[in-house]
């Protein structure tokens, strides 16, 4: 009995010495798993942490890009709303056209369907505002399709067939005393709607400037390879003309029209004493007269009693023979106080009395004043 509890006891021991190694066993498993998850866990922390940081810094620089974003975008321009559209056909185009730019130049405004076809209808007045009253109050799915809107509307209030009208307009269409850059723009707004190719819409353009402007572009050695090209060199062509005649009229204003000759249109009856025996006077262009003496000459023409206007000898200015007998005729009935009974000697030589002399005088500083 003792012998085999002795035995038991031994194997027992022995199973306890076994357990317990496997128990040290796994305590050092145990240990070395732990310490490796701990290594992994500060891995894992210090990872998260890193990733923490990086969504922190991303968050940052989206925050910090939105705002210059905000700062440094362009703002929508401040436009005014086109007129009011009645539904008059021949306004039809230029209110589509600026409906269609509001609707480009403020996107955020009109950003759908519904807020463009609410726009046109805002617009709307007189028979086209009856036309847009029951598709408001139906509740039509045309205010939710602007292009459809737009379609419908077109056809009631557009033209139906715009082709043929602009062919129509654009073979009556003449550059007038219009500018060649109005005629243009007219000229290209009839061919959006015409099918013809470049060389029918530039004939068709070159028949319908005026002369000159054709005159003037035949100094071109080449013919236009495009309408612009030939829109260009009329533009151009009708420039150089309007220079030209505003040059015209700059000349003709500062151009004097009227003399000392021409004051008076009927010339008073004066005897024949007052015209001056000799050759026939030199006819001389009313419209210029000769400039103004300088100081030194009038005296040397005193001195030599030479005549003031032509500085010939034997006459003074009052009687020049070179000067036309209109002004001759004026400054004798009007401007001339002494009575002139006959004209000095021809002949220099010949010694004078002191009475002629002194009539001689006073005519030279008559002629003086005259010529002044």
């Amino acid at each position: 009995m003792e012998s085999v509890s002795k035995q038991e006891y031994m194997r027992v021991l022995s199973e306890l010495d076994m357990l317990s190694t496997k128990f040290v066993a796994l305590e050092q498993e145990n240990q070395r798993l732990l310490g490796d998850l701990q290594q992994v866990s500060a891995e894992k922390v210090q990872q998260f942490e890193e990733l923490s940081q990086r969504v922190h810094q991303l968050e940052a620089t989206l925050l910090q890009r939105q705002a210059v974003e905000v700062q440094t975008s362009p703002k929508e321009p401040k436009i005014s709303l086109p007129a009011k559209f009645d539904g008059t056909r021949s306004q039809f185009r230029g209110f589509l056209n600026q409906v269609r730019l509001v609707i480009k130049l403020h996107p955020s405004r009109y950003p759908n369907d519904v807020a463009r076809v609410g726009l046109v209808g805002t617009l709307l007045t007189g028979t086209a505002l009856a036309w847009f009253a029951p598709l408001l109050e139906k509740h039509s799915p045309l205010l939710e399709d602007f292009e459809g809107f737009i379609n419908e509307f077109q056809a009631n209030f557009g033209d139906t067939d715009s082709m043929r009208t602009a062919i129509n307009k654009i073979r009556r269409l003449r550059q007038g005393d219009r500018p060649a850059s109005a005629y243009a723009a007219d000229f290209r707004l009839l061919a959006c709607d015409i099918p013809w190719d470049e060389a029918a819409l530039m004939d068709q353009f070159r028949q319908g400037l005026r002369n000159d402007v054709k005159d003037l572009l035949l100094t071109f050695h080449d013919d236009p390879k495009s309408l612009t090209e030939a829109v260009s060199r009329a533009v151009r062509c009708d420039n150089r003309l309007f220079e030209r005649r505003s040059e015209r009229q700059q000349m003709l204003r500062f151009r004097p029209t009227e003399t000392y000759a021409s004051v008076v249109t009927t010339p008073p009856q004066v005897s024949k004493s007052s015209y001056v025996e000799g050759p026939t006077p030199m006819e001389i262009e009313t419209t210029r007269r000769r400039g103004p003496l300088s100081d030194a000459e009038k005296q040397r023409r005193r001195a030599n009693r030479l005549c003031l206007y032509c500085g010939g000898p034997g006459h003074i200015a009052v009687t020049c023979p070179h000067k036309p007998r209109r002004q001759v005729n004026q400054v004798s009935a009007h401007e001339n106080p002494i009575s002139i009974s006959a004209p000095p000697s021809r002949n220099p030589s010949r010694p004078s009395s002191p009475c002629h002399k002194n009539s001689f005088d006073v005519l030279s500083q008559l002629d003086d004043v005259l010529n002044e």
